[in-house]
């Protein structure tokens, strides 16, 4: 009885060994036990893990490069003062392409110039307040009381002949009248008559 009890214990523990892989060589279990690091390795990350984000995306409501790359644009020409300080010479510039393009032009003209060697033919705080450009071919600008600085006749018909010029590049401006604050004016800073439209020069 008890030969039969421990006989029938042995295969019990035999065949329970045998299913658990508990008496598995040492080799085999290593190789077990590597397998499932590997699994491990695999499980995607914890919730409180974010991977990285790449760090050439744009902020939110930032614009994308690509938009203002893409962006089509136009190339104007602009006057201003030479060295000698008593001549008008071109500069070319590119910018947007937009409605209104005649505005956008002039405001870069009193940006001044890029070339150091240029001369702006602004008084200092000179600012567009609006211009109009007319079906038959009359611009009318308006201009800010500041334009009123200019000292002498040379500098006045500068400043007006460089608005002019730049202004008549365009196909749909013939001539130029002026405005200051709002109110027509038949000179800006004394020098020159005003009263009448000026046209490009050749």
């Amino acid at each position: 009885m008890n030969q039969r009890f421990f006989i029938i214990l042995a295969v019990l523990i035999v065949a329970v060994c045998l299913i658990s892989g508990g008496c598995q060589p040492a080799a085999e279990q290593s190789s077990s036990i590597k397998s499932w690091r590997d699994l491990v390795n695999l499980l995607p990350e914890s919730e409180g893990q974010s991977p990285e984000e790449p760090s050439d995306l744009a902020s939110p409501g930032e614009p994308a490069s690509n938009i203002e790359l893409n962006q089509e644009t136009i190339e104007v020409m602009l006057y201003f003062g030479g060295q000698d300080g008593t001549s008008l010479v071109p500069e070319s510039r590119v910018i947007p392409k937009e409605v209104g393009i005649a505005r956008s032009t002039l405001n870069e003209l009193i940006k001044g110039p890029a070339t150091p060697e240029y001369l702006s033919v602004f008084p200092e705080g000179t600012r567009l307040l609006d211009i109009n450009v007319k079906p038959d071919g009359l611009c009318i600008v308006n201009l800010s009381h500041e334009a009123c600085q200019v000292t002498n006749q040379q500098q006045e018909e500068m400043m007006v002949m460089a608005i002019v010029n730049t202004l008549g590049q365009f196909p749909t401006i013939k001539e130029v009248t002026f405005m200051i604050d709002g109110e027509p004016v038949q000179e800006i800073g004394g020098f020159l008559d005003l009263s009448q439209p000026v046209k490009p020069a050749n």
